[in-house]
């Protein structure tokens, strides 16, 4: 198991100075799987004893076989580019692409599920229905779920913004942001430096803080009230969005169904100015009709 899904079990209760070790290991992947616990302590600033320890909370015998571990799923923080190399590799030797990445994605999605806390879900509706705003950053990949979710927050009738670089300074769009308002982050591994820095700016600004990630440990979490973990791994030069696309449906799901009344108060305001504005096409049945219509009443 990737050492990044292990730390999304909220199962899993580490001290602080496991914490810090985690972190270290999540963040030198590449030096930390050939450190002895010796080693790894002292570069982690935290005991060897702890190392030990950190191994045995999340179920290995001790160090050794955690170092195994670790060394057997390095490919999960490979480059892009050497992970488009193994994807070339695999092209050639499987043929059936189609299947093996929804198969992927299946299991990205039963993960998930399991993973995550009810009570953790319910906490981050909570915060989305009595936030005063939401600002929701994510970045490159993670840009099409926050898209998503800032969108149908509208719909519902919350003051939602996408965080978005390029259409003005963030940092003033962010401005006057504290108590009361909300920002959700999603970002998973290679985690944008941007999206860490606006959970840091609006935890020291004191707005709740809620973030869709890998793990209990992504850099994302050090500011988080709340982390619901996502999973993401595909034999790919990408990564997987769509547990967190799930995700983003669920929590907008039971956002709605939160005042159903309220829901279809907003609802069908925004349907009526859609036909106004003419936003969508008309079914072709709808659209013939309209058209006789029309042209009977140009006679």
């Amino acid at each position: 198991m990737p050492i990044k899904a292990l730390f999304a079990d909220n199962r899993i209760q580490l001290t602080e100075a496991q914490k810090r070790a985690a972190q270290y290991i999540m963040d030198h992947y590449e030096e930390s799987i050939f450190l002895t616990a010796a080693k790894l302590a002292n570069k982690a600033g935290v005991s060897e004893a702890t190392i030990v320890r950190l191994a045995q909370v999340l179920g290995f015998d001790g160090y050794p076989k955690f170092q195994q571990m670790l060394r057997t799923n390095l490919q999960d923080q490979l480059s892009t580019v050497k992970r488009l190399e193994q994807t070339v590799k695999s092209v050639r030797t499987n043929g059936d692409i189609l299947a093996k990445i929804i198969q992927e994605d299946i299991r990205n999605l039963s993960e998930t599920l399991r993973d995550i806390s009810p009570e953790i879900f319910h906490q981050a509706v909570t915060d989305m229905e009595k936030a005063k705003r939401i600002f929701i950053v994510g970045l490159r990949g993670a840009h099409a779920p926050a898209l998503v979710l800032a969108l149908y927050l509208r719909f519902l009738g919350k003051h939602a913004s996408p965080v978005i670089p390029g259409y003005g300074d963030v940092w003033n769009t962010l401005h006057g942001m504290g108590a009361g308002d909300l920002t959700i982050g999603i970002s998973i591994p290679r985690y944008t430096k941007l999206t860490i820095d606006i959970m840091e700016y609006a935890k020291e600004n004191g707005a709740r803080v809620g973030v869709i990630t890998d793990s209990l440990i992504s850099p994302l979490a050090r500011n988080a009230d709340w982390v619901l973990p996502v999973h993401s791994r595909l034999d790919s030069f990408i990564e997987s969005f769509t547990a967190a696309m799930s995700l983003a449906n669920a929590l907008l799901t039971e956002l709605s169904v939160r005042n159903p009344e309220e829901t279809m108060k907003t609802l069908k305001e925004r349907e009526l100015l859609w036909q106004k504005k003419e936003i969508y096409v008309l079914p072709y049945a709808d659209y013939k009709k309209e058209r006789k219509t029309k042209k009977a009443s140009t006679r």
